[in-house]
């Protein structure tokens, strides 16, 4: 909206729009460059919020990194103005309030090969370690469902049925992985599977996470299937019921449940 007031201010098309009303006055308050200065601070908030209600791909791994973006934004500058400082300062506060991480974010950004360096130096000693023992457990209950689903099928078969990972926005998360070399000998099956793939090197940044996961194997595919699959935000939720709410119209009350699953299946999916 700000945008908007800017743009039709710059180009005088505001300036005719009051004066054909009689409303000039209005203009004579508008302090055009703290306008420009709250535009450019609530620009990341927009994107933020772009990133994080999409539902053609995964989301949940990024919101604690929007969170360090937005928070990163929000420091003070020594050429910031009071009101500026003040707003940045009710802003930060605000995304820490409201802005709740919780574990299965931590796991879900650890399972971005891009975002794995920023995990570890955002967290604590604890909270990393909690990452890893959650990931290790997630992926030795996965393996043993994968084992009895393998010795099922065998039994009775089933019939046969026929963009860059890390936005830029995300940028100042995003960091060289240092290769190290793991000295535990001693550790689960899983945890192994956890540590090498936290370590690995040669994962393709800048790849579709979707990709990475699709061409890689092992015990945390399952995991990584089962997380990233959960969106960040209800948003993709509340669209489908919009588009329900116009699709069941009076003239339309009529239809089956099956014919509605299937007319949204199809709006979200072509």
């Amino acid at each position: 909206m700000l945008q908007s007031v800017n743009d039709a201010l710059r180009s005088g098309r505001l300036h005719d729009i009051l004066l054909r009303r009689n409303e000039l006055r209005y203009l004579n308050n508008i302090d055009c460059e703290l306008l420009e200065d709250i535009i450019q601070l609530l620009k990341p908030f927009d994107e933020a919020t772009r990133h994080l209600s999409t539902d053609q791909t995964p989301t949940l791994h990024l919101v604690l990194p929007t969170k360090a973006t937005l928070l990163r934004g929000l420091s003070i500058q020594d050429g910031d103005s009071v009101i500026v400082k003040e707003l940045k300062g009710k802003l930060a506060r605000a995304v820490e309030m409201k802005f709740k991480v919780h574990l299965y974010h931590k796991v879900a950004t650890a399972l971005s090969p891009s975002l794995r360096s920023f995990l570890k130096k955002t967290l604590n000693g604890q909270e990393y370690e909690e990452v890893i023992s959650t990931l290790t457990a997630l992926t030795e209950t996965a393996g043993t469902e994968e084992r009895v689903r393998g010795l099922v099928e065998k039994e009775d078969p089933p019939p046969e049925q026929g963009a860059t990972e890390v936005h830029n926005f995300f940028a100042s998360c995003v960091e060289e992985e240092e290769r190290k070399e793991d000295s535990g000998d001693m550790e689960s099956h899983g945890r192994q599977l956890v540590l090498q793939y936290m370590s690995d090197t040669k994962l393709t940044r800048f790849q579709c996470l979707l990709d990475v996961w699709r061409e890689m194997s092992g015990g945390l595919v399952p995991v990584a299937k089962r997380l990233l699959a959960i969106p960040a935000t209800s948003t993709p939720s509340e669209r489908s019921f919009s588009v329900a709410g116009r699709l069941i119209e009076e003239r339309r009350s009529t239809l089956n449940p099956e014919n509605v699953d299937a007319l949204l299946f199809l709006h979200s999916n072509i």
